[in-house]
């Protein structure tokens, strides 16, 4: 199909249908006959609403009582905010003469009613059955189209990596760029990540609205306005049957003529440039001899007077709106303004409410006939001049119709207590009307009342004025050009999603079969990502069959803009929009719900992606639904969100309630998510083309405008994509599927509809680039007059207390700096009219800092005064009351100079960034090669800023490879202290004197190539520094020492002066020692000199028989490292002494070495001859041991030494600090301590081993009292025990296994036998978990079910309680605590079992709530339940309670049977594997999978010979012999066990 087609006829059924059936009674939809209209040649209207598909569980919303102003049976008064919307009295008239049929079909006010179904109520389970709705699936790859309809472009789709997909925020972020210019994306999460939908669906309910598809659009409800307010013109000019003109027998379309004609400059421009036949060409007219005059004549018949009229009224000063009134008056002009309040509660100051309310239903009625001679259905004077009592309330009188009987007997009970009680409640100014121009109550039989808002005129002060009270209805000029203001949907019926799903799954099926798609409405060709397949692929999501129709998702995009558009076929369908989440719950798993959930956790939980590190919104103080609290949406066929953008307002709606449906989302971002269902289909404007889009849509019908300034803030008004783009405004699209994200963006509009049934839930947040987005939002709040949802102001200010880094100082010193600056000037002016000014550091409720007169929130300062609780913005400071404005008072949250301050320390952490770069662009600028310790400097300020700097990781390195090179640098450089290796002191000299030191000091490590080559790579390196100055004079000074070395070894052979020579070679030598740098000729020298000393010292000075051995050595190893030839004198002498005094020294340590020796042997060994060197030390001990070798002194020696080890062994055991180095037990090693002591060591006072030895009796005494303490052995066996603890405690294996194998109280899952094995697993009849038989026969029961595994009627070897442990663990002494094991293992046992007390405990509380004892935890209980039963002993905080009882009986619950009963004789119940008495399943047999495996229905079956009961082969695993007389002998679980 082609939206420039002509609509479709209704089907032939459909017509039949609204001819028998009656119609649905509704207080919107008045029973009414339409009045003639022989003028109209259109195709006959037609109405489809989707509640005439009656559906089990739908229930139609209970209406409020009609009584004006909400009057209740009892006398007692509703507030008017719980009223609904009055049908519209001459709308319907309008519509009725512009589209007449034959008054012998059942007709509604939009045209005929077709009902699509008649019968019975389709029935429906109470449960949403899952698998018949779509739901994310990556096997189930969608089509293309090969061109999408208005030739739009689809916004991008991306799918994260799962690493991506970890952090919303930072993904959104990295897309903004590519994505912001489409207006949305989609995106789709990676595999495996698949968010649970929790939503109990068969308790789950919500209310929906009713949408009409042709009155949505912008275009089409202009053009039904414009009409009304014609018909209610020319009707009450007196000229009620006014038609339309028919050129050619085509009707005109005036709204069009009229349209046009104001394109080209109204009346007189078309006129005077002859362009009346371009119009009627415009038109679609042709061909027809005097078009331009009968257009012409048919614009001034019916269009230009009405034009005229509503000119004269706008430049009347009497009729002009903008005139002054007396509030205190009940005026026209504050009744229109009734409703706009704001959040606050009622109270006596409030404005009146507004007319569209309850208590004028009955004036916008449609007549029960038209006969106007009778449409004076009450008087137009005042009653005043009848009663002035203000307490008597005064009737109607009856007027006589012409069949004699009075109008009021027509009249509804509710239609006359609705006029009596305006009267009542209407007592202003002695109950007297007055006139709403010269505001005079005089002269009331002259005083005309408006049919619209019952305000009063004189005859005479209306332009123009009356002759007469006019017959009929009269509407003033406020009512008639406020046409179609209470536009809005109305209520639908109360779902069940099943019941929700029932009735859109018929309204589909019925409509594409009574519409289907043509091959020309659809797309002829698809394009396939996988497989390529027809168009009717069962696997392709895009594609619904409806018997041998098929619907793809293009074809439904194009039937609903036919729809849309179509003027003559109205369809009506629900929409459960905006359901709250904090009152039917979301459908993601929340931590208060599900809080064992993975998903309760994940950052895309739209629960938590509001209040993530990076959205803004979790710096507002309250939540606020559907913008930080989530909202749920329910759509079905056609059901369609209209053109906004995240605005976000709260507006009280014409009834005084303040709906849903307006409120809008500060610009922010939203994130929408589909749970399931079918395609949701999206359409975007760009943020940067939402001028232009709202400039296209005022363009397109500007009268709805001019009456609604604020109709975008009320998402009831739709336009096309095509005309969209006509107009120059960049439009894109996309298709939601189940499992899908769409992400929409700041400022940019969008709108869609739904292809069926589909659940999604939406939610705002808002990232730091949303900020002057947000700003301008409230100022086209301020504009308007709106409420906006938060004070941006607060937020700012929230924002700058609760998080101080450098990153938020960033993105929010601009906001902020705005922010102050505006707030100092509007400061500035409220100074200027020298107002007191007062501090309130105090935050107030929001309603007491809110303009009331644009809404706007004042956080930072109010204006407001002492005869007032109200408050108002410098913008409307004369507008808060009459008092003189120097006598109102600034109430200031801030002082100006804590404003100051707040943005001063923003700004700097803001500026220190790049401040920072500043300083590094300096340095760098500055030089080629910038200094070494600037760029360390800025290291570290870089390091100590917390905010990520790119330049910082360039500069690290480049500083780190500078401070490599310098540490190397350093190593020639810096001089480390020389180890300076000295002789002895030769003693015995000549002289008399000690001999001088001479040193040997240690080479350098580093060569003259390292330094030459260090040099080399400095020049490589760009920066400068003082150690590159100091290496070059090094490696200058070390070539000069170098050069001067040669020169000293070349004149070694012929020195004149022996002295001169070595002194300078001594020079030189003390000067390289101070290079650092090794110069091989250097060494030369050395030795020289080193020499020379030597000689000079053996010829001089030696005296070698006071020489010891050392001394010796010292000389021998001088003389070999200096080159002293062996045949020299002195090398020879030395080499004699130095074998004599070695030979001493081995025969002195070989008598030492003895075990046992004489007094003889140590005389001898100490009998030295003369010049021989010793070794002093040696010497020594030889002396000692010829005066100490008696036996028995000995003896006392090694018993003192004992006894002294004793003690001090055990003062470190008791200070904790003693090493045991073996590998037996360290107490068996006290033990033996104690004995020896004991036994050998009585006769010594030994206090630390006396110490020890009570604390070893403590520790004994405490290891008897463990539990698992054996007797028989002495010992403790707690490492099972341990090993069973830690392997059941482990914080990774909190969560159930996967596996559907793991029933059994084992950690070993149950799985079927290997082919032509039989299994011993059997099943416990109560809970159905199947058990290994070895399992099964411990206790003979089922774990699970049976408490007397729990309770200690079954013995256990761990027959002891938890709580008693830690008591034990801390009256455990300290050398135990220190030393023990057993100590250890019972610490790590306390531990770990703790912590799973905590757990078990924790879910025990959670589900002793009986909401949330559900099947689902059955997996968490058994799994539980096996970590007590390996542990075996008791667990649970205290000995009264056990958590393995606590969750058997739990278990018994969630698997459905009742606990365990006490009989009469006190017999405890014992579960055991019983005989099998239950019925074969459904497919015959007796099966383990309970005959729920579809694909094994036909599947072979073989019996078992004991019980006779038929299994399936493949799930007993049993290989059938399908030859006849094959061996197929089977035998099943349960008679098997039973029989052993």
């Amino acid at each position: 199909m082609h939206l420039g087609s002509p609509p479709r006829p209704p089907p032939a059924e459909g017509s039949s249908s609204a001819r028998t059936n009656m119609q649905r009674t509704s207080p919107t939809t008045p029973t009414r006959r339409r009045p003639s209209a022989e003028f109209s040649a259109r195709p006959p209207a037609t109405f489809t609403t989707c509640l005439d598909i009656l559906v089990e569980g739908a229930v139609p919303i209970e209406k409020h009582d009609q009584s004006p102003s909400g009057s209740r049976k009892d006398g007692s008064l509703l507030s008017t905010s719980e009223s609904k919307r009055a049908p519209r009295k001459s709308k319907t008239e309008a519509m009725a003469a512009l589209n007449a049929h034959n008054n012998d079909q059942e007709e509604h006010e939009a045209g005929i009613r077709v009902k699509l179904r008649d019968g019975p109520p389709i029935r429906v389970s109470p449960v949403l059955d899952m698998s018949s709705v779509k739901t994310p699936s990556p096997l189930n790859r969608p089509s293309k189209p090969k061109e999408r309809p208005f030739g739009l472009t689809d916004c991008p789709t991306f799918r994260p990596t799962a690493e991506q997909f970890k952090d919303p925020m930072a993904y959104i972020k990295s897309i903004s760029e590519n994505a912001r210019s489409y207006g949305m994306c989609k995106i789709i999460p990676p595999t495996g990540w698949s968010m649970p939908f929790v939503t109990d669906t068969e308790t789950f309910r919500f209310k929906t609205r009713l949408q009409r598809l042709n009155s949505i659009e912008a275009s089409s409800r202009a053009k039904v306005n414009f009409l009304e307010q014609l018909y209610r013109f020319h009707k009450q000019q007196g000229n009620p049957r006014v038609s339309v003109p028919t050129i050619n027998y085509k009707p005109l379309d005036l709204w069009l003529l009229r349209k046009e004609v104001h394109k080209l400059g109204g009346y007189d421009a078309v006129t005077r440039a002859k362009k009346w036949a371009e119009l009627g060409h415009l038109l679609g007219y042709g061909g027809i001899p005097n078009l331009s005059g009968q257009i012409k004549n048919s614009y001034a018949r019916v269009i230009l007077p009405y034009e005229q009229f509503c000119e004269r009224v706008k430049n009347s000063p009497n009729m002009s709106p903008h005139k002054f009134h007396d509030h205190t008056l009940k005026t026209h002009m504050n009744i229109q303004s009734a409703g706009k309040t704001s959040r606050t509660n009622g109270t006596d100051e409030s404005m009146p409410s507004s007319p569209l309310t309850d208590d004028e239903r009955e004036l916008s009625s449609a007549p029960d006939e038209p006969d106007h001679k009778n449409d004076n259905v009450r008087p137009r004077r005042s009653t005043r001049q009848t009663s002035h009592d203000p307490t008597i309330p005064t009737r109607r009188p009856p007027t006589p119709s012409a069949n004699g009987s009075d109008v009021e007997d027509r009249q509804s009970p509710s239609e006359v207590r609705a006029y009596d009680l305006r009267s009542e409640q209407r007592p202003l100014r002695g109950s007297q009307r007055h006139c709403e121009v010269c505001m005079k109550t005089d002269r009331g039989t002259e005083m005309l009342l408006c049919d619209g808002c019952d305000c009063g005129f004189h005859i005479f002060c209306l332009d123009p004025a009356l002759s007469s009270i006019p017959k009929g209805q009269w509407f003033c000029h406020n009512c008639l050009f406020g046409t179609g203001g209470d536009f809005g949907f109305d209520e639908g019926e109360e779902h069940s999603l099943s019941s929700f799903q029932a009735r859109d799954l018929e309204f589909r099926k019925l409509w594409f079969t009574s519409h289907p798609p043509s091959d020309a409405d659809g797309d002829r060709e698809r394009i396939y990502d996988g497989d390529p397949s027809t168009r009717v692929n069962a696997q392709d999501p895009t594609i619904n069959r409806f018997g041998d129709v098929v619907v793809s998702e293009t074809d439904v995009e194009r039937e609903f803009w036919r729809l849309v558009q179509s003027p003559n076929e109205t369809v009506e369908v629900e929409y459960g929009a905006d359901v709250h989440s904090t009152t039917h719950g979301s459908a993601m798993p929340t931590l208060e719900t599900h809080p064992l959930n993975p998903y309760s956790k994940d950052a895309w939980n739209l629960n938590n992606i509001p209040i993530l590190p990076d959205s803004l919104l979790r710096f507002i103080k309250s939540d606020i639904s559907g913008m930080t609290v989530p909202w749920t949406y329910v759509g079905m066929i056609f059901s369609t969100f209209c053109w906004h953008n995240e605005v976000r307002s709260i507006e009280p709606t014409l009834y005084g309630i303040v709906e849903e449906d307006f409120l809008q989302d500060h610009y922010t971002y939203s994130v929408n998510y589909m749970h399931w269902g079918e395609t949701k289909t999206w359409y975007s404007v760009p943020g940067e083309d939402a001028d232009k889009f709202e400039a296209a849509i005022r363009r397109e019908a500007p009268d709805l405008f001019e009456a609604q300034p604020d109709l975008l803030f009320q998402l009831v008004t739709l336009m096309n994509p095509q005309r969209l783009k006509e107009a120059g405004v960049e439009v894109y699209s996309c298709n939601q599927r189940a499992g899908e994200f769409v992400i929409t963006f700041p400022k940019a509009y969008h709108a869609g509809f739904n292809h069926g049934l589909n659940f999604n839930e939406a939610v705002n947040f808002a990232l730091p680039d949303w900020l002057p987005h947000g700003l301008d939002c409230v100022k086209r709040y301020q504009e308007h007059k709106k409420l906006p949802v938060f004070s941006h102001d607060e937020l700012i200010i929230t924002i700058t207390q609760q998080s101080t880094s450098i990153k938020t100082a960033i993105w929010l010193n601009e906001s902020l700096q705005e922010m102050v600056d505006r707030e100092l000037e509007a400061r500035a002016r409220a100074r200027a009219m020298e107002m007191e000014e007062i501090l309130e550091e105090n935050d107030r409720p929001e309603e007491q800092y809110q303009c009331k007169i644009c809404k706007v929130f004042c956080y930072l300062s109010q204006i407001t005064c002492s005869c007032t609780s109200k408050v108002v913005c410098i913008d409307h400071v004369d507008k808060l009351c009459k008092c003189p404005l120097n006598k109102h008072v600034v109430r200031k949250r801030f002082d100006d100079m804590g404003l100051l301050d707040i943005q001063a320390k923003v700004a700097e952490r803001a500026n220190v960034p790049f401040s920072w770069r500043g300083k590094l662009d300096k340095v760098l600028g500055e030089s080629a090669r910038p200094p070494l310790k600037s760029l360390r400097n800025l290291l570290q300020e870089g390091d100590r800023i917390t905010f990520p700097l790119s330049e910082l990781h360039s500069l690290r390195k480049c500083v780190t490879r500078a401070n490599e090179w310098v540490d190397q640098a350093n190593t020639f450089l810096v001089r480390k202290t020389p180890r300076k290796r000295s002789t002895r002191k030769l003693r015995g000299r000549i002289s008399g004197a000690e001999g001088t030191i001479i040193e040997e000091v240690e080479k350098p490590d580093h060569l003259m190539r390292d330094l030459y080559a260090l040099v080399r790579e400095v020049e490589d390196l760009g920066f400068d520094c003082q150690e590159i100055a100091a290496l070059k004079h090094l490696a200058a000074d070390a070539e000069e020492t170098q050069a001067k070395a040669k020169e000293l070894l070349k004149a070694v052979a012929a020195p004149k002066d022996r002295d001169a020579y070595i002194q300078e070679c001594e020079r030189l030598i003390a000067h390289g020692s101070t290079l650092n740098v090794q110069v091989d000729e250097l060494l030369e020298v050395e030795k020289i000199v080193m020499r020379e000393q030597l000689l000079k010292e053996l010829e001089e000075d030696t005296n070698y028989d006071q020489l010891t051995l050392e001394d010796v050595r010292q000389l021998v190893s001088r003389a070999r490292m200096c080159g002293l030839p062996p045949d020299h004198k002195h090398m020879r002498t030395l080499d004699i002494r130095l074998r004599a005094g070695e030979a001493w020294e081995q025969h002195a340590k070989a008598v030492l070495e003895k075990p046992q020796r004489t007094l003889e042997e140590l005389e001898e060994a100490a009998q030295v001859q003369p010049g021989v060197p010793i070794d002093p030390r040696l010497m020594d001990t030889l002396r000692g041991e010829k005066e100490f070798s008696l036996q028995a002194v000995k003896d006392m020696r090694r018993i003192v030494d004992f006894a002294v080890d004793l003690e001090n062994r055990c003062d470190s055991v008791l200070k904790n600090r003693y090493q045991h180095n073996e590998d037996s037990d360290i107490f068996l090693t006290m033990r033996q301590w104690r004995t020896y002591a004991k036994e050998h060591l009585t006769m010594f006072s030994l206090p630390n081993f006396e110490r020890l030895e009570k604390q070893l009796t403590l520790h004994f005494r405490w290891l008897e009292g463990l539990p698992w303490y054996c007797r028989s052995h002495h010992a403790a066996h707690g490492k099972p025990i341990l090993d069973d603890v830690v392997e059941a405690t482990r914080p990774e294996d909190d969560l159930p296994p996967t596996d559907e194998y793991f029933t059994c109280i084992c950690t070993n899952p149950v799985r079927p036998p290997a082919p032509g094995t039989v299994s011993d697993a059997v099943q416990c009849d109560h809970c159905f978990a199947r058990f290994h038989g070895v399992c099964a026969a411990n206790g003979g029961s089922c774990p699970f079910c049976d408490h007397q595994h729990w309770n200690g009627s079954i013995h256990k070897e761990r027959s002891w309680h938890f709580c008693y442990l830690p008591t034990i663990l801390l009256h455990a002494p300290e050398i135990s605590k220190n030393y023990s094991e057993d100590w250890k293992q019972l610490e790590i046992i306390v531990h770990r079992v703790d912590r799973l007390c905590g757990v078990i405990g924790q879910f025990l509380s959670f589900a002793s709530q009986p909401a949330n004892q559900r099947p689902d935890y059955i997996p968490q209980v058994r799994h539980y339940m096996r970590k007590l039963y390996r542990i075996q002993f008791a667990v649970s905080p205290t000995p009264e309670n056990s958590f393995g009882l606590d969750l058997a009986g739990l278990h018994r619950v969630l698997a459905g049977q009742p606990a365990p009963m006490r009989q009469k004789k006190r017999r405890r119940p014992k579960f055991v594997f019983g005989q099998d008495i239950d019925k074969d399943w459904i497919d015959g047999t007796r099966c383990i999978c309970r005959g729920r495996t579809n694909y094994l229905l036909n599947y072979p079956t073989v019996e078992c010979e004991l019980c006779g009961k038929l299994y399936h082969g493949g799930c007993v695993f049993f290989p059938i012999d399908p030859t006849p007389g094959g061996n197929n002998r089977f035998m099943c679980a349960g008679p098997a066990y039973r029989k052993q």
